[in-house]
C-alpha cells in the first residue's frame, strides 16, 4: 500500500508547528526563508486536504486552533523520523555533527535547558549543543551580532529587530531571612522594598530591570537602590540567608529554600513582578533542525511547566 497523499509532504506540518511555537505567520515564514503567502498557500493547501481548520488568523498574528493542536501531536512522531533520518544520513555520509549554538539567561539555563536538551537528544541524537550563559542583555547582544543562533531572555530586553516568542512565565518574589524583621509580617509595601537595603542581580539581568521598570510604573514612581550586587542567584540567596538584607529573586530559583525554611517570601500586594522569558532569534533566519526542534520543545514543555505550576 502506497503512503496517503494526505502525509507524504511533511512540510506544511513543518510550518504548522513553527506558527505553534511563535505564534506568527511572518516569524515562521523567516524562519523557513519563505514568504508569508507561500506559508498561508501550503497551510491553506494542508486545510483543504484535511478538511479542518488549523490556525485562527488575526491582526497580531495566528493561533493553532484545536483541531491544528490535534494534527500537530499526530504529526509530531513523523516529523521527528524525518529529523532522525537526516541527522542518519549525514552520519552515514560523513559530515560532520550539526552543532547548536545557544546563549541563556540564568534562570532558563539553570532550571529548563537540561530538561529541553535531553528532549532534544532524543530527536536529534547527533547534535552538539554549546551553551552561552550571560544575563539578558548580554544575551540580546550575542544573538544581534550573530554569536548564537537561539537566545532566551527577559522580554523587556529585546529590541525591535530581533523576533522572538514567549516561552517561560516566571514570578519574581522578595525573600528575606527567617529573622529578618519582615519575616514576622504579612506584608510590605513598594516603599518598603525601595527604602530597604537590598541584594540584587547586576545591572543588565532581567531581574534586577523588571524590579526597576514595575517600581516606575507606580502612581508614585519608587526607584531600588540596591546595598550589594552578585550576578549569581546562589549567593545572593546565601547573603539573603545569611541576613544582610532583602533579595528578590525568581521564584523558580528558590522554592528549595522557601519548602526548608531557610529563607521567607514577603508578600508585596501592590506590586506585580510576573515576567515573560521568550527565545529570540536574528531576524530573516533559517533556523538548523536542531534551533528549529529545541524552539518546538520550549514552547511545549513550557506550556506543560505552566499547567503543572497551575495545578501545584
Amino acid at each position: 500500500m502506497g503512503l496517503s497523499s494526505k502525509v507524504t509532504d511533511l512540510g506544511p506540518y513543518e510550518l504548522l508547528a513553527t506558527i505553534a511555537a511563535t505564534g506568527s505567520i511572518g516569524a515562521c515564514a523567516r524562519q523557513h526563508g519563505l514568504t508569508q503567502p507561500a506559508v498561508s498557500t501550503r497551510i491553506r493547501g494542508l486545510e483543504q486536504r484535511l478538511g479542518l481548520r488549523l490556525l485562527d488568523r488575526h491582526p497580531r498574528g495566528a493561533t493553532v486552533t484545536e483541531s491544528g493542536q490535534r494534527v500537530l501531536r499526530w504529526a509530531r512522531p513523523a516529523l521527528e523520523a524525518a529529523a532522525n533520518l537526516d541527522q542518519a544520513l549525514t552520519a552515514v555520509s560523513g559530515a560532520a555533527p550539526v552543532h547548536l549554538m545557544l546563549a541563556a539567561s540564568t534562570t532558563i539555563a539553570e532550571f529548563f535547558l537540561p530538561t529541553w536538551f535531553s528532549a532534544l537528544r532524543k530527536r536529534l541524537p547527533g547534535t552538539n549543543v554549546s551553551l552561552l550563559c550571560h544575563n539578558s542583555a548580554d544575551t540580546v547582544a550575542l544573538i544581534r551580532r550573530g554569536g548564537a543562533e537561539l537566545g532566551f531572555a527577559e522580554a523587556g530586553h529585546i529590541p525591535a529587530e530581533l523576533d522572538h516568542c514567549p516561552v517561560v512565565r516566571d514570578r519574581l518574589v522578595v525573600v528575606v531571612a527567617p529573622d529578618h524583621p519582615w519575616a514576622a509580617r504579612a506584608s510590605i509595601t513598594a516603599t518598603d522594598l525601595a527604602t530597604a537595603p537590598l541584594i540584587l542581580r547586576e545591572s543588565g539581568s532581567a531581574t534586577r530591570s523588571v524590579l526597576h521598570d514595575r517600581l516606575a510604573t507606580l502612581p508614585d514612581p519608587l526607584t531600588a537602590l540596591p546595598a550589594m550586587e552578585l550576578t549569581s542567584a546562589t549567593a545572593i540567596k546565601n547573603a539573603a540567608a545569611s541576613g544582610l538584607g532583602p533579595a528578590v529573586l525568581s521564584e523558580l530559583t528558590v522554592r528549595g529554600e522557601l519548602a526548608d525554611g531557610t529563607l521567607r517570601e514577603v508578600p508585596i500586594p501592590s506590586l506585580t513582578l510576573e515576567r515573560n522569558l521568550h527565545a529570540c532569534w536574528r531576524r530573516n533566519h533559517r533556523f538548523s533542525a536542531p534551533a528549529r526542534n529545541l524552539l518546538d520543545i520550549a514552547v511545549t514543555h513550557a506550556d506543560d511547566a505552566e499547567h503543572t505550576l497551575a495545578v501545584r
